[in-house]
């Protein structure tokens, strides 16, 4: 097949013009992960406080039967403390025109409890966690199992409940920048 190249191959020509190899320290894992385009989403959870929000893009299906997906949130994080705590999760998947709530809740500093989706529209979803309105898809998740990874939890869910929406363009996230198809 012309113009495929399969693992460990780089075609006729050997590797791609300017391409950089070096030690993989946090910096340059951060910008060669960069490289790998994703869509954006936002996990949602309930706790004693109110709603918790986090801007995510490690999100991946992980079985069909049962529905598993898998999210990572970062060690010590609020909203990584409270989905732990509620054993429950939903996961909103962005549209194009959600960046401006992306890089809100992404933010270090953003509200927590009661204002941390306030001026977000958004509706109560599967045991009341929130939904943002707009999204491209949502699931309702009840926590399998977490895992460590790294700095981060890996939270494995099982889909209880999800839903779609009109077609619309997806919010994606490359090199450090948000994007949009085309």
């Amino acid at each position: 097949m012309a113009g495929i190249v399969t693992a460990g191959q780089h075609g006729q020509h050997g590797p791609q013009a300017g391409a950089r190899s070096g030690r993989a320290d946090e910096s340059s894992f951060r910008r060669a992960m960069g490289t790998f385009g994703t869509g954006v989403a936002v996990v949602t959870t309930t706790g004693p406080g109110g709603p918790y929000a986090t801007t995510v893009n490690s999100l991946t299906s992980v079985s069909l039967e049962p529905p598993l997906l898998l999210v990572c949130l970062k060690k010590g994080a609020r909203t990584a403390a409270a989905v732990s705590a509620a054993g429950a999760f939903t996961v909103s998947v962005l549209s194009a025109g959600q960046a401006g709530t992306a890089a809100r809740l992404a933010a270090s500093g953003r509200p927590s409890g009661e204002r941390a989706l306030e001026g977000i529209p958004h509706r109560p979803g599967w045991h009341g966690i929130p939904v943002l309105s707009g999204s491209l898809s949502h699931f309702g998740c009840r926590v399998e199992r977490e895992l460590p990874g790294g700095d981060h939890t890996i939270f494995l869910g099982r889909v209880h409940e999800l839903g779609t929406a009109p077609d619309d363009e997806p919010l994606l996230y490359y090199r450090g920048q948000f994007a949009r198809l085309g």
